[in-house]
């Protein structure tokens, strides 16, 4: 998918193959003292500890957050959506808890949906909600999201990131 993203936005044939080369059917070999391993196969892709990595999945995620726009258009949503490497943040703004569940569920489904398409995993057990509120009665509501195969998300009570 890489490949044809970089195809795609018109970047030189010499990079394209260079990272097609880089990415697709490369292969390792452990040497120890006098000792040689056999070849080993290392599509692992580009890892986090790369210094192309960010650029290469900014890139990557794009046209994932391009399509994801528009699909919530196209629904009435507006939910944005906030990408970096792995890590993803669905916002949604409203007067109620009611618009908002709904809301979320949908663009949640549009997420999953487009992760399917792009290679991606959605990590249900990375997922998470958080309600924030100037309600004084707190209800801090769950997302049920067994409809699509996925458990309840409860809300987290702290926001932690780095």
């Amino acid at each position: 998918m890489l490949i044809l993203i970089l195809r795609y936005f018109g970047f030189p044939n010499c990079i394209v193959d260079f990272f097609s080369d880089y990415l697709v059917n490369r292969s390792t070999q452990y040497s120890w003292n006098s000792f040689l391993s056999g070849i080993y196969d290392a599509d692992v892709g580009m890892g986090q500890g790369s210094a192309l990595s960010p650029i290469l999945s900014a890139l990557y995620i794009m046209p994932y957050i391009h399509i994801f726009e528009h699909r919530a258009q196209a629904l009435h949503l507006s939910t944005c959506i906030l990408l970096f490497v792995d890590d993803s943040l669905l916002i949604s703004q409203g007067k109620t808890y009611n618009t908002i569940l709904p809301e979320l569920y949908s663009s949640y489904r549009v997420v999953t949906d487009l992760m399917v398409c792009f290679g991606l995993v959605m990590k249900y057990d990375k997922s998470k909600i958080f309600h924030f509120s100037r309600a004084h009665n707190n209800l801090n509501l769950e997302l049920d999201l067994s409809a699509i195969g996925t458990p309840t998300l409860k809300p987290k009570i702290y926001w932690r990131y780095l």
